[in-house]
């Protein structure tokens, strides 16, 4: 608990550092200058498909109320509705054989290792733009697998049918949320469509109606106007050979950094005791999957894997590229989810084994001498292993990012940079309005790799800096000699 904690504290004190950035002040004004409906119309035409997020950006957003200087609320409330649904997600499928209490710790647990290797928490959890469009479509999807799993243990017609409504409303949430994880849910429902088919299920109908339902919703995403208008803009020539293969590499890439975490492996051998008294216990979800034989199951593993591919292809499709770190930060999340649940199953296929009465004859955990390896091992890898990119040079290391979180506090990085942007407000709110203004660019000492995405621009003509004048009713503004050039076309964030 006291790990799980001090892990955890270093994310939630940033919150109280954090501030908008680069597209945030665009769409604020956009909203504030055209209003609902119009902006909403103009998104779909001409940018994106992305109908859910588009409602989130321009009306979910502090900066469209005029309260930016609560703006730490979004990530301190982004933070617990992941929290929140994978709570509800471990209620619905351990909730008779786990308490409350544990529950919520292995939540917290789940979202700690999620912050650990997180590859950007500037981007998924501290930036408006980045989580409004992958961390909380993910959250979603999460709150979706938990309808999906209350659907599958209905008794009743009126209860599957309320759940299979609720199931619907969430999954078009997601798939108006964006691509990464809207064609993998899609794959997924087919997945279970084919399966209740072969097998002759009572479900084969109501999937059909999901699948359905959810191509015509996808469709409607993926073919609106702005999609299209968006692909002209970046004009990226990727043949389809580059494309696939692209797909296949990083997904094996990036499926090699996250399983050869330490952190993750040895906290799943810690885990492992408390994980087989489950297994033993035998909730309903759980029973239903030991009828599966391991045959089976291992092509439902495969499945999973085939996912990330899936979710990778319309990255490399646009660009060419692997998907930007807030679109990784989403699938780490998921892998995590599908980690655990593979190790549910093999402790299933395990019970056969000689040595399955003595795991489960442990009390929720090891003797104290394996334990106390464990945690050697766990507290080893927490302290010495902070890298966060997926570089050529990190094949097989993972990512610690409460390191990062924890230079940037205690270093007063976090706190420079607060203060550096509430000097910048003051003065963008008191200053003549319509003025050319320059304003101080973030010091080297002011720029937390943890919190900032990107800053306005030494230029006073780029897009962030136009927007970032507009909402303070300025005519321009640029930052001085120090300051931040153009980011990449497609910019993705390095440590100092």
């Amino acid at each position: 608990m006291l790990l799980v904690l001090l892990v955890l504290l270093p994310f939630v004190v940033l919150c109280f550092y954090s501030h908008p950035g680069a597209d945030d002040y665009s769409d604020a004004v956009q909203r504030r200058e055209l209003g609902f409906w119009v902006v909403q119309r103009d998104l779909y035409l001409h940018f994106t498909g992305r109908l859910f997020t588009s409602v989130i950006l321009t009306e979910a957003s502090p900066l469209v109320r005029g309260l930016l200087d609560v703006y730490w609320l979004v990530p301190l409330l982004t933070l617990n509705l992941v929290l929140g649904s994978l709570y509800t997600l471990l209620t619905v499928l351990v909730g008779v054989v786990w308490t409350r209490p544990v529950r919520l710790l292995a939540a917290a647990i789940v979202l700690a290792l999620w912050l650990l290797q997180n590859p950007s928490v500037a981007e998924s959890v501290y930036w408006f733009n980045g989580l409004a469009v992958y961390t909380v479509p993910t959250a979603v999807l999460i709150f979706w697998l938990a309808a999906l799993v209350r659907y599958w243990q209905a008794d009743c017609s009126r209860a599957r049918a309320g759940w299979l409504g609720l199931g619907l409303l969430l999954g078009t949430a997601v798939l108006w949320s964006n691509e990464i994880i809207a064609l993998p849910l899609l794959a997924a429902v087919g997945g279970l469509w084919g399966w209740e088919w072969w097998r002759g299920g009572p479900r084969r109908a109501s999937l059909a109606l999901a699948v359905g339902w959810y191509g015509l919703a996808l469709a409607v995403s993926l073919l609106a106007p702005g999609n299209m208008a968006r692909a002209n803009i970046i004009a990226v020539p990727v043949s389809w050979s580059w494309v696939i293969g692209g797909s296949l590499a990083s997904s094996a890439y990036l499926l090699l950094n996250w399983a050869s975490s330490g952190v993750l492996l040895f906290g799943t051998a810690l885990a492992l005791p408390a994980l087989a008294r489950v297994v033993a216990a035998a909730p309903q979800p759980l029973r239903r999957l030991a009828t599966l034989r391991p045959s089976q199951l291992l092509v439902a593993a495969g499945g999973l894997l085939a996912l990330l591919p899936l979710a990778a292809l319309p990255n490399y499709w646009a660009t060419g590229g692997l998907m930007p770190p807030r679109a990784r930060a989403s699938m780490y999340l998921l892998f995590l989810l599908g980690w655990f649940a593979a190790v549910l199953a093999g402790l299933l296929v395990a019970r056969a084994a000689t040595w399955w009465p003595v795991l489960v004859a442990y009390p929720g955990r090891w003797p104290l001498g394996a334990a106390a390896l464990l945690w050697a091992g766990m507290l080893l890898n927490l302290v010495t292993d902070h890298n966060q990119r997926v570089a050529h040079r990190d094949l097989g290391r993972a990512s610690n990012s409460a390191v990062l979180a924890y230079r940037d506090w205690l270093s007063g990085s976090a706190a420079r940079y607060d203060a550096s942007l509430r000097a910048r407000y003051r003065l963008m709110r008191t200053a003549y309005p319509a003025r050319w203004l320059q304003v101080a660019p973030l010091s080297r000492t002011a720029r937390p790799v943890s919190l900032l995405y990107y800053d306005i621009t030494t230029d006073s003509a780029f897009t962030f800096n136009r927007d970032y004048a507009r909402y303070f009713h300025q005519k321009a503004v640029w930052t001085g000699p120090g300051g931040q050039g153009h980011p990449p076309k497609f910019y993705q964030p390095t440590p100092d």
